[in-house]
């Protein structure tokens, strides 16, 4: 029986940012123009190729790793020389990769805590990336 192709279905079931090579966390949710739905007929994707941005949500599981550079690109003003590939990975209920979204030559440009303090409700941070061009596989 075919698996039923809806915007629904296209849906991520886990999103992962890795930060060169490595794996570094498990997001909440990533969103920006390249992150819509699949488009007709394989087409390409908006954004696919060209410059943009993404806003990341962070839960409060949040990796070392992303938070040093994040400090180190937007706190120690060194986002010139810290420039690095970030590829988000959709996956499948079953942790099947979906999609995956390379951005080259990724830095941030926001960084939004969360700053009321109570530590009512979760942790989630925004980030916003700024890319210098996305490629789209799987």
């Amino acid at each position: 029986m075919p698996i039923e192709d809806t915007p629904e279905s296209r849906l991520p079931a886990a999103v992962t940012v890795e930060l060169g090579a490595f794996q570094v966390e498990t997001v909440r949710s990533v969103s920006g123009p390249a992150f819509g739905t699949a488009p007709p007929c394989g087409g390409p994707l908006d954004g696919a190729g060209r410059p943009g941005e993404v806003t990341i949500v962070r839960g409060p599981d949040k990796s070392a790793a992303f938070t040093d550079w994040l400090t180190r690109c937007l706190v120690e003003r060194a986002a010139d020389r810290s420039r690095q590939a970030v590829t988000v990975v959709h996956y499948a209920a079953d942790r099947t990769p979906l999609r995956r979204y390379r951005l080259a030559g990724a830095v941030p440009t926001a960084w939004q805590t969360p700053d009321d303090g109570t530590g009512a409700g979760p942790a989630e941070e925004s980030v916003t990336l700024a890319y210098e061009e996305l490629t789209v596989s799987g």
